[in-house]
């Protein structure tokens, strides 16, 4: 196969210093590239390099790079390095194990690969080689030993940490005649390599609350570090499942500054420093932390919110007129007008006929009208079979449209709004806001810079002047439970609190809306981690199989189901009566500034008459 017209392989090959050539090399690389079956490129550097890039081109006819040096020191530059890296050193060459034995672990790191051929050196040589090689548990480092002149042996060599002895896995092995061999189960390193032996694997876990460690395993106070809670079990299961020792190092916060030193120390540090190989509790997703530290996977589904009992829905608008539509009023207020008149007419009629004096004022039929609204009755009736059939179709009337209204008015004053569906709504709203006192709200909220989110953290949870509305956990629900107050906090534990604290039928109609979306805790661990792989697969691996979620249920609280409704009805606050109030108020004044004008006619009139009297 023509490897350079086919376009699939590039390849660098590094050659350090090798002080003799193997006459198989060339059809070893050529059938090695092939079977391997990844892009190569190579580059060559020995000391018969001429000799040996002639040779190797011939062969293989592979593109080719002569700069081993500046390829190796790439190899320390994340931004630069490079997956098609194939480095071939000959131990037989002394000089090129100087080079090799000066290398540092990240030169081992995945995904960099090493073959490294011998023909001449000892078995004891050769061991004393590997075990002084920084080896890692995700180096792709393929060992080729010469059989006799012409077969080799092929193994990949590791260890499980730095402290540990080399460790060998059986690869196949080369002729010339049967090419490859290839006897591995399967080329994935992640799954060969997924037991640890019992190496020692130091985990961090943060618990802001002391008393928190005595309650890892009893699922008491579930509200309390319930992330980390979370997180330990799952970390123990991790560990149990690759097979490693744990240590475990305890932390109060994510990180702070000496006060001495002035350098940062705590969890997040040592997770960036690599003093922690794995982080048992994860952190939110950053765009500033990927350059530091590397995020696995979110291992439980929470979120965070704005809960609130909805507020009745007398506070954003007028119950009373709610009962009917506006077309309803509308026809009601006609039909009234249109029976008032009607009334007026048939006493000012019947009036006429018997020549009587008890003429129908219009305040008279004004109060007929109030006392058929409010079902009242009156003390006013004509004597004409026309005038009654008009007041009783107007009574019954009112009384039908009266029943409705009521039994209507009763359930609006018990009714809730859903007008609050946004956080516009909410900014624009006159509940209380507050935040669960915890040092992720902190950082996310003031780092809010959408117009909307800004503006609810500048103006209602941290005003400039004023003290802020972060609080605990119990204060915030308890607050949440007399109603008229929205808290953001974690919604597991907020629910289990509310579980716990609320009434049945409190739990009912809880609303929620997100400040910031998808703000998942993810598993963390050290950048360039050799257990990266192994601890990736094994979490997905818990997550398919739902290990993660019979966790995540142990300690986190769904929201509360509404099973019963059953409740004694509220009482009536001020805000549901205020248009009433509005109206006695109204009442009162229109009836003082009306009989101060017939006081004063009165008045008038009396001195009118004196005067006259006067006069004669």
């Amino acid at each position: 196969m023509n490897l350079k017209r086919s376009g699939i392989f590039t390849i660098i090959l590094s050659f350090f210093k090798i002080c003799g050539s193997h006459n198989f090399l060339p059809d070893f690389l050529r059938d090695f590239v092939k079977h391997e079956n990844v892009p190569t490129t190579i580059s060559l550097f020995d000391c018969h390099s001429q000799i040996s890039l002639f040779k190797i081109a011939k062969f293989t006819n592979l593109p080719i790079a002569s700069n081993p040096k500046m390829l190796l020191d790439d190899l320390l530059d994340l931004k630069k390095r490079r997956n098609d890296i194939l480095t071939v050193v000959d131990l037989d060459c002394a000089s090129a194990r100087e080079t090799l034995l000066a290398l540092k672990p990240s030169h081992f790191a995945h995904p960099i690969r090493w073959l490294l051929v011998t023909e001449s050196l000892s078995s004891f040589e050769l061991q004393g080689v590997m075990e002084s090689l920084p080896l890692r548990l995700d180096s792709y480092v393929i060992l080729a030993e010469v059989v006799n002149s012409t077969n080799l042996s092929l193994k990949h060599v590791f260890k499980l940490n730095p402290n540990t002895p080399i460790k060998h896995e059986d690869y196949g092995g080369w002729s010339p005649s049967g090419g490859i061999s290839d006897i591995r189960l399967t080329r994935i390193l992640s799954r060969k390599r997924s037991n640890l032996q019992g190496v020692l694997l130091s985990t961090g876990i943060v618990l802001t609350n002391d008393d928190s460690k005595n309650h890892l395993y009893d699922e008491k106070d579930k509200q309390i570090d319930s992330i980390s809670k979370v997180n330990f079990h799952l970390t123990n299961i991790l560990l149990d499942k690759i097979n490693a020792t744990r240590e475990y190092k305890w932390y109060k916060n994510w990180g702070t500054k000496n006060q001495t030193t002035g350098q940062l120390q705590g969890y997040t540090i040592d997770i960036i420093n690599g003093d922690l190989d794995v982080g048992g509790t994860p952190l939110f997703f950053f765009p500033d932390r990927v350059e530091y530290i590397e995020f696995i996977t979110f291992t439980l589904v929470t979120y965070a919110a704005f809960i609130f009992r909805p507020p009745p829905l007398s506070t954003v608008a007028n119950i009373f007129y709610l009962p009917f539509q506006g077309f309803v009023w509308i026809s009601a207020i006609v039909i009234l007008i249109l029976s008032i008149c009607i009334v007026y007419f048939t006493w000012q009629k019947d009036a006429q006929i018997k020549a009587s004096e008890e003429n129908l004022r219009s305040s008279d039929a004004l109060l007929i009208a109030v006392s058929a609204i409010t079902q009242q009755g009156t003390d006013l009736m004509t004597n004409t079979f026309s005038g009654r059939i008009v007041l009783f179709s107007l009574f019954t009337f009112m009384f039908f449209l009266y029943s409705s209204y009521t039994a209507n008015i009763v359930a609006l004053l018990q009714s809730t709004t859903n007008s609050i569906s946004s956080l516009k709504d909410l900014l624009e709203s006159n509940l209380d806001l507050a935040v669960e006192d915890k040092v992720y709200h902190r950082q996310y909220f003031k780092a809010a810079t959408e117009p909307v989110r800004k503006a609810i953290y500048e103006t209602r949870i941290a005003p400039p002047g004023k003290k802020d509305n972060f609080v605990s956990l119990a204060e915030g629900i308890g607050k949440l439970r007399q109603g008229h107050y929205a808290y953001h906090a974690e919604a597991g534990p907020a629910y289990q609190m509310i579980k716990d604290t609320f009434l049945e039928y409190e739990k009912c109609g809880l609303s929620e809306i997100e400040f910031y979306i998808s703000a998942l805790p993810w598993y963390i661990i050290p950048k360039q981690s050799p257990y990266k792989e192994i601890i990736k697969v094994s979490l997905f691996q818990m997550k398919e199989s739902g290990v993660e979620r019979r966790e995540e249920y142990k300690i986190y609280t769904k929201k509360p189901t509404c099973s019963s409704q059953t409740q004694t009805f509220a009482s009536v606050r001020f805000t549901d009566c205020y248009m009433v109030i509005i109206i006695i108020i109204t009442g009162y004044i229109t009836s003082l500034v009306i009989f101060m004008f017939e006081l004063i006619i009165k008045k008038k009139r009396i001195f009118q008459h004196q005067e006259k009297l006067c006069l004669f």
